[in-house]
């Protein structure tokens, strides 16, 4: 830790962004907390557990997630909250989501394991 914690999770949040578009089990697993939840712009809400078996089977592919924004970041005491807006290309149960922009909320949590990601919010900007 380099006692910046809203620096060390931008970094954290551009890792978890990797291990969605790699599909990378142990890096996505080290990112995000055990109670993590991801609420989608469709309103869906997915656990860890959810989320990782529709990544690995291949029902939600990433074919692009890229930062539009710098990430803001709000640091409290063991927890920095993070939004940016970002492009996404995804393929959902077969069908291909063509290039659209969202917000995203991240909440992180610190702990033994370094910072993990607890709450995610996807908003589709029209």
């Amino acid at each position: 830790m380099t006692g910046d914690p809203a620096g060390e999770v931008v970094q954290a949040e551009k890792d978890r962004i990797r291990s969605l578009l790699d599909v990378d089990p142990e890096a996505y697993d080290r990112l995000h907390a055990p109670e993590y939840e991801l609420c989608n712009p469709t309103g869906a809400v997915w656990t860890k557990a959810q989320y990782l078996d529709l990544l690995t089977t291949g029902q939600v592919a990433y074919r692009s997630l890229e930062l539009l924004s710098d990430p803001v970041a709000v640091a409290g005491e063991g927890v920095v909250v993070l939004r940016y807006r970002c492009a996404i290309e995804v393929t959902v149960d077969g069908t291909d989501i063509p290039r659209h922009e969202a917000w995203h909320t991240d909440v992180y949590v610190s702990g033994g394991n370094g910072w993990r990601c607890v709450w995610s919010q996807a908003t589709g900007i029209v």
